[in-house]
């Protein structure tokens, strides 16, 4: 079926392209940490669980683990499990998070764990990498995995299209990078179709910078509520 190897080639330029500049893009992701960060803490904060509390986390796109796994794992309360597409992030991950933390490499489509396993997933810059309906399938899947009362803690592109790619993508010579969107309209219809309450549905423009260039792009923060 093409759509099935269309989206296998997707993946696999994405695998090479990550794995080709992670170091590169953990140092350009730095200017995101603080936003990063902020969400986070407002996640953690939502939950109504006392300290101490035994919480499971699970992150897609975790990268190198830096800022977002970082913080998780610094919680001894907080069991944390982590997934990135990339083997050289992963690795990276490795070099910089405690033995705790479960480090899972492979496409996030293929991950597989038991209904309502977790207090929340969190999927920063990652989910948006997925072909269109791909997105609509993890996101029935991550209402699954959560425990109710569970969090959702990701963002989107704030303009929907169907897709894009960058093969030189951050100075990248291997694969191609992929992105695509639903536009926050139609997330939060998703969402809520699925059966998440929205508790955060915020813009936050970043601005990005490629070989000197500057440019304002928008991203949808959501976090979401399996109810």
């Amino acid at each position: 079926m093409p759509e099935a190897i269309n989206n296998h080639q997707i993946k696999d330029d994405i695998k090479k392209a990550y794995d080709d500049i992670a170091e590169v893009y953990l140092d350009w992701t730095q200017r995101s940490h603080e936003v990063r960060l902020s969400y986070l803490d407002r996640m953690l904060r939502s939950f109504d669980s006392a300290k101490g509390n035994s919480q499971s986390i699970l992150e897609v796109g975790c990268g190198a683990g830096v800022p977002c796994t970082q913080l998780l794992a610094s919680h001894e309360y907080i069991s944390v499990t982590a997934n990135d597409i990339s083997d050289t992030q992963i690795a990276m991950a490795k070099k910089r998070l405690p033995e705790s933390v479960n480090l899972i490499p492979g496409d996030m489509m293929e991950l597989q764990f038991s209904q309502e396993q977790f207090d929340a997933v969190v999927a920063m810059y990652s989910i948006f990498h997925l072909p269109r309906d791909e997105q609509t399938t993890i996101l029935r899947r991550i209402f699954d995995w959560l425990k109710p009362g569970g969090r959702l803690l990701a963002n989107f592109p704030e303009i929907g299209f169907a897709s894009s790619s960058d093969q030189s993508w951050l100075g990248g010579t291997k694969g191609a990078m992929h992105w695509s969107g639903w536009g926050r309209d139609e997330m939060r219809r998703l969402l809520a179709n699925i059966g998440f309450e929205i508790e955060i549905d915020e813009v936050v423009v970043d601005e990005e910078e490629e070989n000197g260039v500057f440019r304002k792009v928008g991203f949808n923060w959501i976090l979401a509520k399996r109810v």
